[in-house]
């Protein structure tokens, strides 16, 4: 059961889909170069991968990729 959502974040990988988040930003985020931190804002994320060095499984997770609101 742990594995389902890697298989759900995979697939949402190869269909390309993004998802917009809102929120207040308590702690500082960078995303391009810009940082951002104690104020409400909107950024696009995608879902992104890394692989372990180690057992070389991939690991599919939601990256930051671009503020909405410049």
């Amino acid at each position: 059961m742990r594995f389902t959502k890697q298989r759900e974040l995979r697939e949402k990988y190869w269909n390309g889909e993004r998802k917009l988040v809102q929120k207040f930003l308590w702690f500082p985020l960078t995303i391009d170069g810009e940082t951002r931190w104690l104020e409400e804002v909107s950024y696009v994320c995608k879902v992104d991968w890394d692989q372990n060095i180690f057992t070389d499984r991939k690991y599919y997770y939601w990256e930051p990729w671009e503020w909405v609101n410049k």
